[in-house]
C-alpha cells in the first residue's frame, strides 16, 4: 500500500509488523544473495502496544531490530477493501479518479482518505468492465501508525494490509490454472483469497470468529469457489490452503474436508520459508501476517 522514500539504516532486508491487543508480531527477512530468508520472528508480549511505547520499543531493542525498515500490517477496522470498476482515465490521473468512485463507500472525507490499488487480471471481469481493488485507510489513523513506528524506533517503508500481505506467500503455492482457495484464519477476521496461475481473482472477509460459526465459515468459502468458477470463469477449485498451519484436525478443517470438493491442506511455513528461528505452530499463529508482509519483493511491490 504506502511506501515511504527514507534512508536506509540497516541492511538489506526488511521488518514486518502487526499489532493486536496482546503484543506485537514481528518479522525480519535478509537478503542471502538473491534469497530472501528469516532472520528472526518473535512475539512482543505488551498489553495494549500503541500506548505502552517505551515497552515496546525496549523489546524491538532486546531482540536487535532497532532502525529497521519497517512494514505495518493494519488489523480489521482499520482500512477497507473495495471492488469498484476502474475509471477510463490515464494511469497517472488513476490515482484521484479512483479516491472520487469510493467517495460514498468510505467514512471518512476524501481529503481524509489515503488510497491504493491491486489490478486483476484481464479474464477476471467476465463481460463486464475493468475491476480494481482498492485499499482505503484514514490519513489520521495511518499518520498515526507511522509516529508509533518513528517512536518504537523502526523506519516506516510500508503500511500492508492483509489480503495483499497473504500474496507474497500464496503466489508461489497457486501456480498452476486450477483454482486455489487460500483461507487465512483469524477470530476477528478471516480472510478468503481466490488465486490462479500466481494472480488473485476474488477476495473476501469474513467479519466474524470461523471457530464459532463452522457452518457460515464452509458456506462462504463454497460460494467464493463458486462464484470463481461459474461468474469469473476460472477452472474448478480443486485445492484449499489454510492459514496459519492448524494444530491437528480441527472441527473447521474436519468441515472442509467432508463438505467441499477440494484438497484441504494446512500451510506449514516452515516447509517453503528458510528461516533461522523454529517456527513453532504458536510462533506461526501469532506472527503469519508479520511473516507474510516482510516477504514482500520489493523490486516488484
Amino acid at each position: 500500500m504506502l511506501r515511504f522514500r527514507k534512508k536506509n539504516n540497516k541492511a538489506k532486508g526488511l521488518v514486518a509488523a502487526h499489532i493486536s491487543h496482546e503484543g506485537v508480531a514481528i518479522a525480519s527477512v535478509s537478503l542471502v544473495g538473491n534469497q530472501r530468508k528469516l532472520s528472526s520472528v518473535a512475539f512482543l508480549s505488551v498489553n495494549d502496544p500503541l500506548n505502552h511505547v517505551q515497552s515496546v520499543a525496549a523489546e524491538i531493542l532486546n531482540v536487535g531490530l532497532e532502525g529497521s525498515r519497517c512494514s505495518l500490517v493494519l488489523s480489521a477496522g482499520e482500512y477497507q477493501l473495495l471492488l469498484v470498476e476502474a475509471p477510463e482515465v490515464p494511469k497517472e490521473e488513476l490515482k484521484e479518479a479512483l479516491l472520487w468512485r469510493v467517495k460514498d463507500l468510505i467514512e471518512y472525507s476524501t481529503d481524509d482518505a489515503i488510497i491504493d490499488f491491486i489490478e486483476l487480471p484481464e479474464d477476471a471481469f467476465k463481460g463486464r468492465g475493468k475491476m480494481l481493488y482498492v485499499v482505503a485507510a484514514d490519513r489520521k489513523l495511518v499518520e498515526k501508525r507511522i509516529a508509533w513506528l518513528e517512536s518504537i524506533d523502526l523506519e516506516p517503508a510500508y503500511i500492508d494490509v492483509p489480503e495483499l500481505a497473504l500474496l507474497n506467500i500464496a503466489e508461489d503455492l497457486c501456480e498452476a490454472e486450477a483454482g486455489t482457495a487460500v483461507l487465512y484464519l483469524n477470530e476477528q477476521q478471516s480472510i478468503i483469497n481466490m488465486m490462479s496461475l500466481s494472480s488473485l481473482y476474488l477476495s473476501r472477509a469474513l467479519s466474524y470468529s470461523h471457530s464459532l460459526q463452522i457452518d457460515n465459515a464452509v458456506l462462504d468459502l463454497q460460494r467464493s469457489m463458486d462464484y470463481f468458477e461459474s461468474q469469473i470463469g476460472k477452472p474448478p477449485c480443486l485445492r484449499i490452503v489454510v492459514m496459519p498451519l492448524q494444530v491437528g484436525e480441527t472441527p473447521l478443517m474436519m468441515e472442509l474436508r467432508d463438505n467441499l470438493g477440494a484438497d484441504v491442506q494446512s500451510l506449514d511455513l516452515g516447509d517453503v520459508i528458510e528461516s533461522e528461528t523454529p517456527l513453532t505452530i504458536d510462533l506461526q499463529q501469532r506472527c503469519f501476517l508479520s511473516i507474510a508482509a516482510a516477504l514482500r519483493n520489493e523490486a516488484v511491490k
